[in-house]
């Protein structure tokens, strides 16, 4: 893919580009401005999907574009709670992620597919089981709630 090298530099501006100073911590444009509450995170979202339009555009296989969506799905949503979603921000890099399965798509394809299947498997169960979960808890409060007004 020509346009790697772009990409590639699109994410370390928005996941490696600021060193916090005093530290070895570097973050991006995205988490400072995931810093702005309210708007931040969705507009660092937005600004990471650019990544994913271009693996869209060049082809890589929905499996691999899944797996893509869910690291800036996870990054953006996490990172809106207070502190622990910046600190989060600072530490996951969903861009460099996502470029490093771009790569490994472009390298190779069938290796690629088979492993986002089995993570998109993975986080599907967990995304499934901590439903039921909640609706569990959520019967086994009203039931008890009903009891106790009756």
């Amino acid at each position: 893919m020509k346009n790697i090298k772009q990409l590639e530099r699109w994410a370390w501006l928005l996941d490696n580009s600021i060193r916090i100073p005093g530290t070895s911590i570097k973050m991006g444009l995205d988490s400072l401005i995931g810093l702005i509450p309210g708007i931040g995170d969705i507009t660092g979202g937005a600004l990471s999907s650019y990544i994913l339009l271009q693996a869209v555009n060049t082809g890589v296989s929905p499996i691999v574009i899944a797996r893509m969506a869910v690291n800036i799905v996870l990054d953006t949503l996490i990172g809106m709670i207070p502190l622990v979603g910046d600190i989060f921000d600072i530490s996951f890099k969903a861009n460099l992620r996502n470029i490093e399965l771009m790569t490994s798509y472009f390298n190779s394809p069938q290796e690629a597919v088979k492993r986002n299947t089995i993570s998109i498997v993975i986080i599907s169960i967990s995304l499934i089981s901590a439903l039921v979960i909640i609706v569990w808890i959520t019967i086994k409060i009203f039931v008890w709630l009903l009891n106790a007004v009756n």
